[in-house]
């Protein structure tokens, strides 16, 4: 038994020097790998077109600002002084102005430049920032006018807000409510509704 013993030691301490690696089984052996790099597929994502994207150059509806640019028409109406330039209405506050919604029944002489011509069944509007016009019988002058219901335009000022009403969403731009439709060319426009809340 001794005797075996003694092998048993002598054939485990030859394995140890002469054959180290069977022992060592347990280290862990780092293979090395390919690294294979996917070529990322970067899709294109368009940004969604805000109802005020033709305007974003103008100022925002209700800011003040110190002046009103060079060339400015004054037109006074109910008593108050306003300022009329570039398709934009000011009325004073202060010793400032705010950008307004222009007074219903005032009159220009001139459509601003890039105003829409809007057919509203057997009527015509002319449209610019949120201020819609209708050319008068007895002269060549535009007189301001409400929102006329069907009236579908591209874009409306800054200063809009977003409500929902039984799960839709509404543009409510002033006392005016916008659907949001989407036209063949598959871009928003913004039709006149009736006020979807109910009296």
């Amino acid at each position: 038994m001794k005797q075996l013993l003694i092998s048993y030691c002598l054939a485990v301490l030859v394995s140890v020097f002469v054959f180290p690696e069977p022992l060592n089984a347990q280290r862990t052996v780092v293979k090395r790998s390919k690294v294979v790099r996917k070529r990322a597929y970067v899709r294109p994502v368009r940004a969604r077109r805000v109802a005020h994207y033709r305007y974003r150059a103008l100022p925002r509806w209700g800011r003040t600002v110190r002046t009103v640019g060079a060339g400015a028409i004054g037109i006074r109406f109910g008593g108050i002084g306003y300022r009329f330039h570039n398709g934009i209405w000011y009325r004073p506050k202060g010793k400032r102005f705010i950008v307004a919604r222009a007074p219903f029944g005032a009159r220009v002489g001139m459509l601003p430049v890039g105003h829409l011509k809007l057919a509203v069944g057997p009527n015509t509007y002319f449209y610019y920032y949120g201020t819609y016009y209708s050319q008068t019988i007895d002269s060549k002058e535009y007189q301001v006018v409400e929102a006329p219901i069907g009236a579908e335009v591209d874009a409306l000022p800054e200063g809009y807000t977003i409500v929902k009403i039984n799960d839709k969403a509404y543009y409510k731009f002033e006392d005016a409510y916008y659907e949001p439709q989407i036209d063949s060319a598959n871009t928003e426009r913004y039709v006149v509704v009736a006020s979807p809340i109910a009296n």
